[in-house]
């Protein structure tokens, strides 16, 4: 008898297609560097799709959501570029822009098995669990991060915790429902391992505004589940919150030094950032300051504009990435983007409506980067550029399991 989940011949040229997709989920992170080999890999993609898959593919029906997702990379890898040749900027960064864009384009007519998106969580899920509770319980690390800072480690943490959230809350096998549960709340602890706020509270409030909308809307779930559902996610969240105490005394006592007048705290010094990104924005609208933002910097801590503490930081980034973005790409970067941060859930809302697996996850996946990007700059890492635009990539394609 035929296995009902074996994959066919072309479920499994889909997988392969989707080799960079399963790269950044897993060993991308557990690599020191690992966001380097992305670009090969998507290179080694492109020559496997022009071997043997193109004559296939022309019939195949392409998606036409996709190719405007596809049409937003683009523009943001040729920003980004621009921005490059014109006053410096990030290689890395354009680097992984323009091999995601031609991925983006490549991925217009491949689909993805229910099966295999469903494997990769999972395995993502478990490598990250593993990575955090070793790191955090044996290895004596405050704050889990492996081989990268702790911000981006925690923002691809918590982009696996919604997709696997949205897999318990949307499968009506329980086996699958229960096991996306365990990795889900397990996922939320690993999260406060990181000590990354601009990540566990939007991934805190994401878990229990998507649990609590599911569970009041079943009719078929009986009192004692939903009891004990509630139960789980509010023990593990008092887990993920005592492991965070820390964090929250620490945050409270930075907000009672700033009302004394003092911003060398860690939410001080962000404060003074922001302050001064919003000067340096009006300098260079429409080009943007590039690699010179450094010493305009310096020049505004010269005039007094800005605190010797703050100058002294000399920072790469200005910890918000929208006013970054602004400051470094002027009003053109900001609008790119902007569409490329929204663009994904408006394409879901549009053409995926009706599946709420992919709809929650990208919509879920929008508000966790948008809300980590007024602390933080996910757009400008390699690793959580990868995660967002390939994971956007792979929800876009991912065909609906038959027997949900």
């Amino acid at each position: 008898m035929q296995n009902p989940h074996a994959l066919p011949a072309s479920d499994w040229r889909d997988v392969i297609n989707f080799t960079p997709l399963f790269y950044a989920m897993t060993a991308m992170w557990w690599i020191p560097d690992g966001d380097k080999y992305t670009p090969a890999i998507i290179l080694a993609i492109l020559v496997f799709y022009i071997a043997s898959q193109a004559w296939r593919t022309r019939q195949r029906a392409t998606n036409f959501a996709k190719h405007i997702f596809s049409s937003a990379v683009t523009t943001s890898a040729l920003i980004c570029g621009t921005g490059y040749l014109l006053n410096g900027g990030s290689i890395s960064e354009l680097r992984t822009l323009s091999a995601l864009s031609i991925f983006a384009w490549l991925s217009t007519t491949f689909k993805l098995n229910y099966w295999a998106w469903l494997s990769v969580i999972f395995i993502a899920g478990a490598g990250f669990i593993t990575v955090s509770y070793y790191q955090y319980f044996i290895g004596g690390v405050t704050r889990a991060h492996l081989y990268y800072n702790p911000i981006p480690y925690a923002t691809g943490l918590g982009t696996v915790l919604v997709s696997s959230l949205f897999l318990a809350v949307t499968s009506q096998k329980l086996p699958i429902a229960l096991s996306a549960w365990i990795v889900t709340l397990l996922l939320f602890s690993a999260t406060a391992m990181t000590g990354t706020r601009g990540v566990v509270l939007p991934a805190a409030l994401i878990i229990c505004t998507v649990t609590s909308y599911y569970l009041c809307r079943s009719k078929k779930l009986r009192k004692s589940a939903i009891a004990a559902t509630i139960s789980a996610v509010f023990a593990i969240s008092a887990v993920g919150l005592h492991i965070f105490e820390d964090r929250i005394d620490h945050t409270l006592a930075e907000i009672s030094l700033i009302a004394s007048g003092d911003k060398t705290s860690s939410i001080g010094l962000r404060l003074q950032f922001w302050e001064a990104a919003t000067v340096m924005a009006t300098m260079e609208p429409l080009t943007g300051l590039g690699e010179s933002h450094k010493s305009v910097y310096q020049e505004l801590a010269a005039q007094g504009l800005v605190d010797q503490a703050a100058a002294s930081y000399a920072p790469h980034h200005y910890h918000n990435q929208f006013l970054d973005t602004l400051v470094k790409r002027g009003v053109p970067g900001l609008l790119v983007l902007l569409i490329l941060l929204i663009l994904p859930t408006a394409l879901a809302a549009k053409y995926y409506r009706d599946t709420p697996l992919v709809l929650g996850s990208i919509g879920g996946m929008t508000i966790l980067y948008s809300v980590a990007s007024l602390t933080d700059v996910p757009f400008n890492h390699p690793v959580t550029i990868n995660l967002f635009v390939l994971s956007s990539i792979a929800l876009l394609s991912l065909k609906p399991d038959p027997q949900r």
